[in-house]
């Protein structure tokens, strides 16, 4: 029986349960910052460092660039300096980040991160570049290593959807399925129209380039080439890229599989590119996993893939109600997610590679906010069933780690640090840099730096320690 985090996860308990346990010198545990060379390295269905096997306790901390960069640019780089000092004192290891945001300066588009990285085809914003070489440094320094996203189904960094049309940009005269896909939007029809980049010769042309651009950058601050870069633990494919084929299996999430499917091609020939480019650091799809076996096999299963990944989000996919208070709405989700992992980290296995749940989140007690009368996603929800499921969630993973099966981390979305709705303020690019990117409303899943969430965290970089200093993972 896997149990929640705070319950099974006591040393006393796992010296009479876990496998092969014997005491090994606590220095053996390096928690300082990322020395020169030491890559992270894949082992079977583990990660490895120079010092032993490596756990990934991480968060979403997509806007990092934007966030790191110049006030003048839209940055808050003193509340940057604060959030990562935050997640370092408990025990956060990994942030998956954005290394890409497309966007024409002056474009009508709306929910999108601004200002973006990519202005235009071969143009980059070198303010915004600064904000990402200061992420990376930052995290270098704080023994907090990286999954940098190339890439992006979604239009809330602009994306698929916007790359395909060089060479201004301008997409006044395209169809704009740019509704807020969450509420009021068509999936189906906003996948299909983002899709068409996968099959592009000029629009990989412009993505390639964009690669080669991040990878052999020179940081400005360490003077590091990012390929060269140990704190650089991964470069990701995309976030999230979507099959073309969306029909699905009756009564499932899971899609009819397309052995022709352009989203396997693309995955194979894009992760190759960046593993030619980039040889040092691992690769890794964004793919969600709610597609069901054979896709997440499928393109999982390349040799220029590292580790698998997987998404998982309860709300999103209409398995629990925010709104509801009942005792069977929390478990319908418990249950659902006890099964999502351990399907995901089977399928792993099969393929013989780790698997990190690199997003899933969870709302607060929003039915609070409804009854006073507050903004609906108000801070001032209590997080009674979030911390039940981060708890759970936390502890299923970790137990799968322990017991020698795929999975080898979490990465929860995300982390909102300082930032709060209340009072709502944006910058003058309209962005709050909120958790929950600009299409979706702030502090739906947003982690604060006083939530309790943040403790479950730190009991779960205490016990990876624990157990690796007791001989798991090796």
């Amino acid at each position: 029986m896997l149990l929640p985090l705070g319950l099974l996860l006591l040393p006393a308990a796992l010296v009479c349960a876990a496998p092969q346990l014997s005491m090994r010198n606590p220095k053996d545990v390096y928690t300082g910052p990322v020395r020169d060379g030491d890559f992270v390295k894949v082992d079977g269905t583990r990660l490895f460092v120079k010092d032993g096997p490596h756990y990934v306790t991480g968060f979403n901390y997509w806007a990092c660039m934007n966030l790191a960069a110049d006030d003048s640019t839209g940055g808050n780089y003193t509340r940057f300096i604060s959030e990562m000092d935050i997640m370092a004192e408990y025990g956060v290891n990994h942030l998956r980040i954005m290394a890409s945001s497309e966007g024409n300066p002056n474009g009508p588009q709306p929910f999108r991160m601004r200002p973006a990285l990519l202005e235009s085809p071969y143009h980059w914003n070198e303010d915004i570049f600064v904000g990402l070489d200061r992420c990376v440094a930052e995290a270098g320094k704080r023994g907090i290593r990286l999954t940098m996203t190339l890439n992006d189904e979604w239009h809330w960094s602009g994306g698929f959807s916007h790359i395909p049309y060089p060479p201004s940009w301008d997409l006044s005269l395209e169809p704009q399925p740019w509704g807020n896909y969450t509420t009021d939007g068509s999936f189906n029809d906003f996948t299909a129209f983002a899709n068409r980049f996968y099959d592009l010769p000029e629009a990989q042309e412009i993505w390639q380039d964009h690669i080669l651009k991040v990878i052999n950058r020179v940081n400005t601050v360490n003077g590091k080439v990012y390929k060269d870069d140990a704190t650089i633990m991964t470069w990701e494919v995309a976030n999230e890229p979507q099959p073309v084929s969306q029909i699905n299996i009756a009564g499932s999430l899971a899609l009819v599989f397309n052995e022709t499917d352009s989203v396997l091609s693309w995955i194979e020939n894009s992760s190759k590119f960046i593993k030619k480019h980039a040889p040092k650091q691992l690769v890794t799809t964004g793919f969600e996993g709610k597609q069901g076996e054979e896709y997440f096999k499928a393109v999982h299963a390349f040799d220029s893939i590292d580790y698998a990944c997987s998404h998982m989000w309860v709300q999103n996919w209409g398995v629990y109600d925010m709104l509801n208070t009942s005792a069977a709405n929390l478990n319908n989700a418990l249950e659902f997610a006890r099964v999502f992992i351990a399907n995901t980290s089977q399928w792993s296995l099969d393929l013989g590679k780790p698997v990190v749940l690199e997003e899933f989140g969870f709302p607060r007690d929003n039915w609070e906010n409804v009854e006073a009368g507050e903004y609906l996603y108000s801070a001032k929800a209590t997080t009674r069933n979030k911390d039940a499921y981060y708890s759970y969630v936390l502890g299923n993973v970790l137990n799968h780690w322990t017991y020698d099966k795929a999975y080898v981390g979490t990465m929860p979305w995300a982390f909102g640090g300082l930032w709060r709705p209340e009072p709502f303020v944006v910058n003058e690019f309209n962005m709050t840099w909120a958790g929950d990117p600009p299409h979706e409303a702030p502090g739906w899943y947003d982690v604060y730096s006083d939530d309790s969430v943040m403790d479950l965290v730190k009991e779960q970089t205490d016990n990876t320690t624990w157990l690796i200093e007791h001989g798991l993972g090796w």
